[in-house]
């Protein structure tokens, strides 16, 4: 009869947990078998355990860190009662009839003479926007995360994150009444924003500048009460590090029976100033926003199947094998100034 030689276990596999003379061999498996080690200890008989050694997943797929959806929503003013559809939409204005006493003063001798009505126009255009993803089949089915959700929701975000910078776009750029005769009513047509200078070292006195200038010019505030003041992360941290006695920690500290302690520990702003205040990264460096009501109007058709936020839309299979799924989003429509005294831009880091 022949002789069969048994394979015989390397001997580091011969460890027993009970053996307290090879505890040490235990607990140094996983540095053994890891990066450059591994061929190292391969003479340990050892390296088989990094067929062992795999990757999980989760099955949730995270998001990276996002921007701070901010504009879009102060887009109040929007068109109700248009003439038919168009490419543009024109918003007329008119001023209010002098109220001077002078001029309302009758003369006894002479017949009244008819006030001057004057009137402007906004026009505020449309284009068509979207994006589109398109997975396979062979994704669809190798996959481990189940990908059409996921798309359908990064679609979503990218419609109103890309309408989002649309309207910011719009806010910086040159607009309001297209032409008037009459800039001491209507102001200069076309212009940029005004910007207000900052108060070096004092935030609080930049805020109090923009707030009366709004108010010489009659801008309303929004149904809060307030206007709004859109800064960057770092003017957030000036007005927050204000050391004047009447700047914004300070006030903190007297107005609140705590003694600042809530809002200060919290960084909340709030509403300070007659500012309601937002943080976002995308606004041009050191070129903070200030918003009154009726500073941007969006416009879209007034027709069914269109409407102020955009569609989700998933595209016919047209593919001779049907291999691929495509989901997108669709908008028509703009954005554009409207009261252009109603937005203003500053630098609360100088």
């Amino acid at each position: 009869m022949a002789t069969v030689t048994l394979p015989t276990a390397p001997a580091s596999l011969m460890v027993s947990p009970v053996d307290d003379t090879n505890i040490a061999l235990l607990s140094r498996v996983s540095t053994r078998i890891s990066g450059g080690a591994q061929a190292a200890n391969a003479a340990g008989g050892v390296s088989w355990a990094s067929n062992m050694v795999t990757t999980a997943y989760d099955l949730v797929l995270g998001n990276a860190y996002r921007d701070a959806l901010v504009f879009d929503q102060f887009a109040t003013k929007r068109p109700t009662a248009q003439t038919h559809n168009g490419a543009v939409v024109s918003f007329p204005l008119a001023n209010d009839i002098a109220d001077d006493v002078a001029g309302a003063t009758l003369d006894e001798n002479y017949d009244v003479l008819p006030s001057v009505f004057k009137t402007a126009h906004v026009e505020v255009g449309m284009a068509e926007y979207g994006r589109v993803i398109t997975r396979t089949n062979l994704l669809r089915g190798t996959s481990m995360l189940p990908f059409d959700p996921v798309a359908a929701e990064r679609i979503a975000r990218n419609a109103v994150s890309t309408m989002d910078r649309l309207a910011l776009a719009k806010i910086y750029a040159a607009g309001g009444i297209q032409s008037t005769a009459n800039p001491a009513v209507f102001g200069t047509a076309g212009a940029v924003p005004t910007a207000v200078a900052g108060v070096v070292g004092k935030p609080t006195w930049t805020l109090q500048a923009i707030a009366q200038q709004f108010d010489e010019n009659n801008v309303e505030r929004f149904g809060n009460g307030c206007f709004v003041a859109v800064v960057s992360p770092a003017e957030i941290t000036a007005l927050r590090r204000e050391s004047d006695a009447g700047g914004w920690r300070y006030f903190q500290i007297n107005q609140e029976e705590s003694g600042g302690t809530g809002s200060i520990s919290r960084r909340q702003i709030g509403i300070y100033e007659d500012f309601m205040f937002l943080v976002s990264n995308r606004l041009t460096a050191a070129k903070s926003i200030y918003l009154g009501a009726d500073a941007l109007a969006k416009v879209y058709p007034n027709v069914p199947g269109f409407g102020p936020e955009p569609m989700v839309e998933t595209a016919p299979i047209v593919d001779k094998l049907r291999r691929f799924m495509t989901v997108g989003w669709l908008w028509t429509g703009g954005y554009g100034r409207y009261k252009a005294e109603a937005i203003v831009t500053s630098d609360l880091t100088v």
